[in-house]
């Protein structure tokens, strides 16, 4: 049985260090921020507190919970699942098993978006296909404070966090949630349309890290045997719900911007601009239509 977090001591320094070590012997490669952060959830203290604090002695009873949110971590479990929430843009947003944690990737689709499109206060109007947490949909909302969403997917429970995200937010009142399919039908073309569907390749997905493959819905993974699946069905039906002038945005994974560029040539789009996260792996592509001459 590994030592419990607070068994060298019950100073916050002590239980920190016991807790990144275990984190540590466990293979995560986080140990140290997801020991942090777990400590910062289980006293309701924030992060500058632990920091003013290191000398502090910790309850008996915050010790205890603090040892049970350890365990679950070394199961693998997402640090974001067992404290409910995850920081995506700077924005709150609540995280369950029925969705994917929202990741710093998917921020460069954001970027991508606010790059193309730089007039905060036009009146757009956005289709998220894909929606899960609505993380995408909602940041850009918050960004562009005339805009207006519909977030779509195919899980119920996956578009209640969604609609508990655009609550808390504030943005509910501009946003509507539907339960869907990619070719779900709708009575108006957008100007922006976003997704970052499963791209992951059926045969990939054992190999998956186990924070992942364990614990993350797979439906929201699993993009067929070449990963492409999802593109080719969302490309189908964007003549139904792309604006003339608008503009569809894909976050892709990597390797995949040549299969799915010339997938969108054959659906009638231009590739428009293509941008690299933060690992310099090429992660979004944004498209449009051709202009006429």
């Amino acid at each position: 049985m590994p030592e419990p977090a607070g068994q060298a001591g019950r100073r916050v320094r002590d239980v920190l260090d016991a807790a990144r070590t275990r984190l540590a012997e466990a293979e995560i490669e986080t140990a140290s921020v997801d020991a942090r952060v777990l400590l910062e959830f289980a006293l309701a203290r924030p992060q500058v507190w632990l920091h003013a604090n290191p000398e502090a002695l910790i309850a008996a009873a915050d010790l205890d919970r603090f040892e049970g949110l350890l365990a679950r971590r070394e199961q693998r479990q997402p640090v974001s699942q067992i404290v409910g929430r995850r920081e995506f843009w700077s924005l709150s947003f609540d995280v369950t098993r029925d969705v994917l944690t929202p990741r710093p990737d998917s921020e460069t689709l954001i970027e991508a978006v606010l790059e193309q499109l730089p007039d905060r206060t036009a009146p757009i109007r956005i289709l998220d296909l894909g929606t899960g947490t609505g993380c995408l949909l909602l940041t850009l909302l918050s960004e562009y404070g005339s805009a207006t969403g519909v977030g779509i997917d195919v899980s119920p429970a996956a578009l209640q966090v969604a609609a508990r995200n655009g609550q808390k937010l504030g943005l509910d009142a501009r946003v509507d949630w539907m339960l869907g399919q990619w070719d779900t039908q709708l009575d108006a073309n957008f100007d922006v349309v976003i997704s970052n569907p499963p791209y992951i390749e059926s045969g990939a997905l054992a190999a998956l890290d186990r924070d992942v493959v364990d614990y993350e819905p797979h439906l929201a993974l699993d993009g067929g045997a070449d990963g492409l699946d999802a593109y080719r069905e969302i490309l189908t039906h964007m003549a139904n719900v792309l604006a003339a002038n608008g503009l569809l945005a894909f976050e892709i994974g990597e390797g995949q911007a040549d299969a799915i560029t010339a997938l969108a040539s054959g659906a009638g789009l231009n590739l428009r601009a293509a941008r690299q996260d933060l690992s310099n792996i090429l992660r979004v592509l944004v498209f449009d239509r051709p202009t006429k001459a």
